[in-house]
């Protein structure tokens, strides 16, 4: 038995690590993990794990909870599995999260990992301990020790980092097999599960007219919530008038009318919604994620063009990487994408990034099979370029896929070497949960967020940024140029910490 980081993938045939203790390094009112390993060559009977909450020495406790891995077959295919050889190779990855089986049984020879993930809310400063304690038929076989050290401070209910997703009611009808009620139920438990991660659903649980939205509108843990883009001009003016009535839904509230526009034409379209909401919904909103550049008829290129109606730019990760998005001409006569997003952020406008089922290494993804150091990379990666804002277009989608557990090739149409896309969590009904399960990339999403907040938290309490800089760059450069290493990670949070904490009034 030995412990792992959190965001480490642990492949089946994987040799025994060394550590048989571990720490974890947390905030208060944060949520961090770490990972315990089995790998016997001959166990007699089923396993019983057990790990108590973990006390400090007054006796209080934190929360604490375990999951087994589960393992999803992924495709071979260069560059996602550079440490392999054969074209077409299975390999199998961990990622979803489920209960622990009872009267559990492991291979022999074959790595079983479960992830401990501990709840550090309302706790005081200082270390807890408990054990991770293996049994065999109620005698126990294996034990490791695990301290949470708890920071003498605690992240913010509301987060720096605007994280937004789509949500499907009809993958959940589908998957989980419910009807009426019973999707609305599972829709608003999908909802918090994702607000518990630090990602807000686009669609509240219920229309932004129904009373039941103005709880959801008020959370501050719910910092954006997408206002249906009505083709009626009179539903348009009517949300206005209610989220103008408090200025806390208004600046939660945006628009996002298109997806991806390609040519002027559709540039065009981005403008007329522009100049529609400008006349319906006054200060609106609005976010369209783009990654073409095309030059416009009456000349400038789209985002000059966009610049006028654009107040939440929302490019793909890659195209920070100008050559990515310019033709050859623009990349001769245009500052650099990252230089003019720049100045989009100095006028006033929010910057948020994004990726899909592209793009592949060397950039950061959320693919089932790309280490989750990487996947946490992306949001220190974000504060190099001044990004506040993470999109991804899907958590749940499963509408070619009949059960995500047994199957995550989620965009078939587009590759069958893509693994995970728009589907951060898995369905509960096939593991005996009534609502979503997590995944390991899920939780790295959660905990990159949550340190972007002690990025936001240190340059605050030591007001030099150049100072916290230097410590960004030791996890990420650039977007190619980042880390893979769970010890680069843990060491730069502890970095962050100890100006927090010193440079924090108590």
């Amino acid at each position: 038995m030995w412990f792992e980081a959190p965001t480490k993938k642990i492949l089946k045939d994987d040799a025994p690590g060394r550590n048989s203790s571990y720490t974890v390094y947390m905030a208060a009112d944060e949520k961090e993990g770490c990972q315990a390993v089995l790998k016997y060559e001959f166990v007699t009977g089923p396993i019983e794990i057990e790990v108590k909450e973990p006390v400090n020495e007054e006796g209080a406790s934190i929360g604490v909870e375990v999951f087994q891995e589960a393992y999803t077959r992924t495709a071979f295919q260069e560059p996602f599995f550079t440490d392999k050889k054969l074209l077409g190779e299975y390999v199998y990855y961990p990622d979803g999260l489920r209960p622990v089986e009872e009267n559990l049984t492991i291979g022999s020879n074959s790595a079983t990992p479960f992830y401990i993930l501990f709840d550090s809310e309302g706790a005081t400063p200082g270390d807890y301990r408990t054990e991770f304690v293996v049994k065999v038929n109620g005698e126990v076989i294996d034990r490791g020790n695990i301290t949470v050290h708890v920071w003498n401070f605690s992240l913010p209910k509301t987060r720096s980092m605007s994280a937004v997703s789509d949500l499907s009611a009809y993958s959940i009808q589908k998957v989980e097999k419910s009807e009426g009620e019973k999707t609305q139920e599972l829709y608003n438990k999908y909802y918090e599960f994702l607000l518990e991660h630090n990602i807000c659903a686009y669609s509240l649980p219920y229309d932004i007219l129904d009373e039941r939205a103005d709880a959801y509108m008020d959370d501050p843990r719910v910092t954006e919530f997408r206002v249906p883009y009505s083709g009626d001009d009179d539903v348009i003016r009517t949300y206005y008038e209610k989220l103008s009535s408090k200025q806390e839904w208004l600046d939660k509230a945006y628009f996002y009318p298109l997806d991806e526009p390609a040519e002027a034409g559709d540039y065009y379209n981005l403008g007329n919604a522009g100049r529609r909401l400008s006349e319906l919904f006054p200060g609106y909103r609005m976010v369209v994620p783009f990654f073409m550049d095309p030059d416009m008829p009456e000349g400038g290129d789209a985002i000059d063009y966009a610049s006028e109606y654009m107040n939440i730019w929302c490019p793909k990760l890659f195209c920070f990487d100008s050559k990515n998005i310019y033709s050859e001409t623009q990349l001769k006569e245009k500052d650099s994408f990252a230089d003019r997003m720049k100045a989009m952020c100095e006028r006033g406008d929010d910057l948020w990034w994004y990726v899909c089922w592209e793009p592949g290494e060397p950039y950061a993804n959320l693919y089932v099979n790309m280490q989750g150091a990487k996947q946490r990379s992306i949001f220190w990666q974000a504060e190099l370029y001044g990004v506040n804002g993470f999109l991804y277009w899907s958590s749940n989608f499963w509408d070619q896929i009949s059960d995500p557990w047994e199957d995550m090739n989620t965009v078939k149409w587009l590759t069958p070497f893509v693994f995970g896309d728009g589907s951060l969590l898995y369905s509960g009904r096939q593991v005996g949960v009534d609502g979503p399960c997590s995944s390991l990339r899920l939780e790295a999403v959660r905990d990159g967020i949550d340190d972007y907040e002690l990025i936001k938290m240190a340059k605050a309490a030591c007001g030099d940024d150049a100072k916290v800089d230097r410590i960004i760059r030791k996890v990420a450069k650039s977007i190619t140029d980042f880390t893979s290493s769970d010890e680069v990670i843990t060491n730069a949070r502890k970095e962050l910490a100890k100006i927090i904490e010193t440079g924090k009034k108590f």
